[in-house]
């Protein structure tokens, strides 16, 4: 015999039937039944809100009223306990009603035993419980929805005051350097070229090297403002084409490819496509001149290359110079990243950082493939059918 309880509220108007039915119940040796009985509508409804009971079993006759209209009222009040109907007669409308609002089970008493009543309130009643567990793993479910998205948003809100701060610090270091630095590097090469008869060879020694040196923190300035506009600045989406970037950046590095005896190859055609011209140039010369600045010696060869990607143009720039380190191609477009082998090499380490984010701008990617034994290519991807600028 099974040691649990199960309390059961019986709304009848029929005193005879609540006899037969704790009769039937009084028969079931499994488990133990608590039959308490109320025969009217409203004495049903206040003992139902209450709770005192598991199981509710409804005639659908009350007098004026009937269990579709307790049903309803209780639906109203939010109760989902386990509810069955039992009535005097079949009825298919009453029935789909009643399941509708909530029963479990629709029973007809000239059908009904012990053994039926006791399985139908066991299984109402496992039925109740499991969709009570399902219910509490949702609402906990949704609990730990709702913390972990104010979590997420007190992180983006923290991180966006993070990125605001640096930003606002890259701004105003990248504006207070600037002035100073062209102020040395002007005044020094004007001292230079005004004193250059009375000072030593010493004192020239050190007039070029605050020369190089300032040079170079202009540089760096140039490079932070170039990284930020690149982060921050709007694009001006407009046609353009392609091969003419190719040519212009050809021409531009001409200098120092002849100097380096380097050969720089552009396909023989490529495509006019919407983007940002400017960011474009940005792109090629930035990768051309890394190509230039950590390929070594042995570099003799930079191809850049177009290829259709489907939904994206992909621009390529290819040498066969030293190489990547191993490790360095998920890193290099960090900003201010600078591998081992880049040491003695003039850069600030934003060119590339530079390049995934106009990249990123332009709906697309970077990435980096070093080759087996030597060279590396990078590639950008940018996606098609961007609208145009307004």
């Amino acid at each position: 015999m099974n040691d649990e309880v199960i309390r059961v509220l019986l709304v009848e108007d029929d005193e005879d039937d609540f006899i037969l039915i704790r009769e039937l119940l009084s028969e079931v040796k499994r488990t133990r039944y608590e039959l308490e009985w109320v025969p009217t509508y409203e004495m049903a409804l206040e003992r139902m809100v209450c709770g005192a009971n598991q199981v509710y079993l409804l005639d659908y006759r009350l007098g004026a009223r009937n269990a579709i209209d307790l049903l309803r009222g209780m639906q109203e009040r939010g109760c989902n306990a386990p509810m069955i109907l039992v009535t005097g007669h079949e009825n298919y409308d009453v029935d789909f009603e009643a399941m509708r609002l909530g029963a479990t089970d629709y029973l007809v008493k000239s059908q009904l035993n012990g053994p039926l009543l006791d399985r139908s309130i066991r299984y109402a009643l496992e039925r109740w419980r499991a969709e009570e567990a399902l219910r509490k793993a949702h609402d906990e479910l949704e609990l730990r929805v709702q913390e972990r998205t104010a979590e997420l948003a007190a992180a983006n809100e923290a991180l966006e005051r993070s990125t605001n701060e640096i930003k606002f610090f890259a701004y105003t270091v990248s504006h207070d350097l600037k002035n100073p630095a062209f102020a040395i590097h002007g005044y020094v090469k004007r001292m230079a070229e005004l004193f250059k008869d009375s000072i030593d060879e010493t004192g020239r020694e050190y007039c070029h090297r605050i020369l190089e040196s300032s040079e170079q923190l202009v540089g760096l300035v140039q490079k932070i403002n170039t990284y930020i506009s690149a982060k921050e600045a709007p694009l001006n989406v407009e046609k353009v084409s392609l091969w003419e970037l190719f040519r212009l950046v050809r021409d531009e590095f001409s200098p120092d490819l002849n100097t380096r005896k380097v050969e720089l190859s552009i396909p023989e055609a490529a495509p006019d496509i919407m983007a940002d011209r400017l960011s474009l140039l940005r792109i090629l010369r930035n990768l051309v001149e890394n190509a230039l600045k950590y390929g070594g010696e042995e570099l003799s060869r930079i191809d850049i290359q177009y290829e259709d990607g489907g939904r994206y143009h992909i621009i390529s720039v290819h040498d066969d110079g030293a190489g990547l380190q191993e490790g360095d191609t998920e890193k290099i477009f960090g900003p201010f990243f600078r591998s081992k082998t880049s040491r003695g090499v003039e850069g600030a380490g934003l060119g590339l950082a530079t390049v995934r984010e106009i990249a990123h701008h332009h709906k697309g990617e970077v990435w980096t493939i070093s080759g087996p034994e030597k060279g590396a290519t990078f590639s950008v991807s940018l996606a098609k059918g961007l609208a145009p600028s307004s």
